[in-house]
């Protein structure tokens, strides 16, 4: 399954390893834990990501070197991490489909597809999954597995999958996890209560703030939270900091899609979303020029607040069954 992965990290000296904009658990869990694997068989590795991170994502071991690259390096290989399409890149895509060799392990059934190898399983809840796998194979051949490796799987896996109750949590999630578990020794409830419980006052400022003005419409089966740059000032918080807040309208029992907006700049937004199955977000998203999983996805919108709030709840409407 893995063979030409395989061969191509055997025959490169020297991989650059890339994490997709607004970082989360998967995409740094599967970069960092190639990351250790490939240092363990003294591979000439880099790991980088065109974005701010969460301070939680500190906690994954080999965390403190990400964009430690020497600018304009050139590597033999390029792997891409749970980035379904070049624009998740960030300012690494131009060289990313420059290289000769290149490598996409991605999970969303939206991927484009866009690098030399493209591995996909979007039956996996977290690419973690397919990065266990990958590694399994590959310490065959090269022993490069430990405890490190281990916590940056397992952790991808429970945040992407949140803690499996998300629907796309599978019976293979639950398994890989548990083997995962008993091979590291690892201590998954610290792990959970980090990643799933934990919260800095300043965050939970921020998610009073934003959830005390949230808006709901169609009979409460749209809900939307909005983010300003307002808000990130008056709580010193910052667009990394709202991850997983959208998760507070999502779980309300009425709702089929939750809204998360984001102002990164006058006139510019991130738009998140989540619903219940039947609802697919990522046909949603994919009609902004976004994409995603289907109970979990997002895109880029541009214009004046009204006006984009306005488009926003119009599709919304269209995507609600």
């Amino acid at each position: 399954m893995f063979e030409n992965i395989i061969s191509e990290i055997e025959n490169a000296n020297s991989i650059l390893l890339i994490s997709h904009i607004n970082p989360d658990g998967d995409t740094c869990g599967s970069a960092l834990a190639m990351y250790i694997a490939l240092k363990n068989i003294n591979k000439d590795v880099d790991v980088v990501c065109d974005s701010d991170f969460n301070k939680k994502l500190a906690y994954l071991p080999a965390f403190e070197n990400y964009n430690k690259a020497q600018e304009n390096k050139k590597y033999d290989l390029y792997i891409a991490l749970d980035c379904s399409d070049e624009l998740r890149l960030g300012k690494y895509a131009n060289q990313f489909l420059r290289a000769k060799k290149s490598i996409c392990i991605d999970h969303h059934g939206t991927n484009q597809k866009y690098a030399k190898i493209n591995f996909l399983n979007p039956k996996a809840a977290a690419n973690c999954e397919n990065m266990y796998k990958l590694l399994l194979e590959l310490d065959k051949k090269y022993p490069c597995l430990n405890k490190e490796v281990g916590i940056c799987l397992y952790s991808g896996i429970i945040t992407d999958s949140g803690n499996f109750m998300n629907s796309n949590t599978t019976h293979i999630t639950k398994q890989i996890a548990q083997e995962i578990e008993e091979q590291f020794d690892l201590n998954t409830s610290e792990i959970v209560q980090h990643f799933m419980n934990e919260t800095s006052l300043n965050v939970f400022m921020l998610k009073n703030r934003v959830l005390s003005n949230a808006k709901f419409y169609e009979d409460d089966t749209i809900g939307i939270i909005y983010f300003s740059q307002e808000d990130f000032k008056a709580t010193n918080t910052s667009m990394p900091d709202t991850e997983g807040i959208i998760n507070e309208i999502r779980n309300i029992d009425t709702i089929k899609i939750a809204v998360a907006v984001t102002q990164v700049k006058e006139n510019d937004y991130k738009v998140s979303l989540r619903c219940i199955p039947s609802c697919r977000v990522d046909r949603l998203a994919a009609s902004f020029g976004g994409g995603g999983h289907p109970a979990a996805a997002g895109f880029s919108l541009q214009g004046n607040y009204y006006d984009v709030m306005e488009r926003i709840l119009k599709a919304c409407k269209d995507y609600v069954e």
